[in-house]
């Protein structure tokens, strides 16, 4: 696998940059991009169309690229790896989720990874205001089994909460998925989820709700106990949730966290990145401050312990560790790529997917989301 990255913050900047990378003769025949909706996507999604370069891209809340060359957290640009990958080993395709629920969208996305290969390993990234992460993962899982290996992340839009979106060389979507899905005969996919986000306060109840909708907790309207709880006035909605998600306690299963996306002011409903059942106990969680790095770094570096081997890092971290750790955030990014010194992409999303070792994939919020993809010799 032949491998080139960059980052730019323009159209120009983007043919500099190829320019460049290709002048020694590298024909990369796909493309990871992230890119701030403050470029013209439409104009990078051309590019590599012209190119004949296969792109699995979406929106973000801020990327970043760290390698021998350059270690950089941007906003407002666009990260880049270039991959010349063996033909018929990959495949990317976006579904369309305007008028299908997100279990379906997942489904869909599901049965086409399994008719691909007879082992899949999937990277999916899918809008993130419109989506229900976790609805998103259970479709996929319904269709290849709960041991799926499957990680990915929600796209962002600058923190704007307006129309974040995945894109591939061919067209952008505000309400669909989109899937990369390696041959698990020529590939190895691993990765690990972690927080440090901790719970405040007492437990309560959903005892309205709706999918990724949350009506009423503890029978008063949602918004109304984010707003007093927290202290904070109904137009820091939803922005502050990202910082103040839900921690959802899971019978039998490791805890979740669920960030607010949007708001419903005229039902006084919060709708979360992923499903919250009715019936469901819940508490607020907030982040015990520049100790989460210590716990993300030395999780890792136990990961890395067992999976040394790694061609290239991709990235999904929340948004809200940005927030809450400002320029600090940068030590937990290097920290972890330091671990395998392997090219690393990513990006600040909405949502994560991923699993803890040994356990089957879940949909996260806050969460520093690691994957490592290695070419099998």
């Amino acid at each position: 696998m032949k491998i080139k990255t960059f980052q730019t913050d323009s159209i120009a900047g983007l043919h500099r940059e190829w320019s460049n990378h290709t002048a020694d003769g590298f024909s990369p025949v796909a493309a990871i991009v992230f890119a701030s909706v403050s470029l013209p996507l439409p104009e990078v999604c051309a590019f590599f169309e012209e190119r004949s370069v296969r792109v699995f891209g979406a929106s973000t809340c801020g990327e970043f690229l760290y390698d021998d060359r350059v270690q950089v957290i941007s906003d407002g640009a666009m990260v880049c790896l270039l991959l010349d990958l063996k033909p018929g080993t990959f495949g990317i395709k976006m579904f369309g989720g305007a008028d299908i629920t997100s279990r379906d969208l997942g489904k869909q996305a599901g049965a086409w990874a399994g008719q691909q290969f007879a082992d899949p390993l999937i990277l999916v990234m899918a809008s993130g205001l419109t989506t229900d992460g976790e609805q998103l993962v259970r479709g996929i899982q319904e269709v290849l089994g709960e041991q799926a290996t499957l990680f990915g992340g929600l796209a962002g839009d600058d923190a704007r909460f307006v129309q974040p979106v995945v894109f591939t060389e061919q067209r952008l979507d505000p309400k669909g998925s989109i899937v990369m899905v390696f041959d698990g005969n020529h590939y190895r996919l691993e990765g690990i989820a972690t927080s440090g986000w901790v719970s405040i306060g007492a437990d309560k109840v959903v005892t309205s709700s709706e999918g990724n909708i949350v009506y009423t907790i503890d029978n008063e309207p949602a918004l109304d106990v984010y707003r007093e709880y927290l202290n904070i006035r109904e137009e820091e909605l939803p922005e502050i949730g990202v910082e103040y998600p839900l921690l959802l306690k899971k019978k039998g299963m490791r805890d979740v966290l669920r960030a607010v996306t949007n708001v419903d002011r005229e039902k006084k409903a919060l709708i979360f990145a992923g499903s919250v059942p009715t019936g469901s106990v819940v508490t607020f969680s907030s982040s015990p401050g520049f100790e989460i790095i210590e716990t993300t770094v030395a999780e890792v570096a136990s990961f890395h312990v067992i999976h040394r081997e790694a061609d290239i890092l991709i990235l999904f971290s929340c948004m809200a560790r940005h927030n809450a750790l400002g320029p600090t955030i940068s030590e937990e990014i290097s920290d972890a790529w330091k671990c395998w010194n392997r090219p690393l992409i990513g990006f600040f999303t909405y949502g994560e997917i991923g699993s803890h070792p040994n356990e089957s994939c879940d949909f996260h919020n806050e969460t520093f989301t690691m994957v490592a993809l290695k070419e099998l010799d």
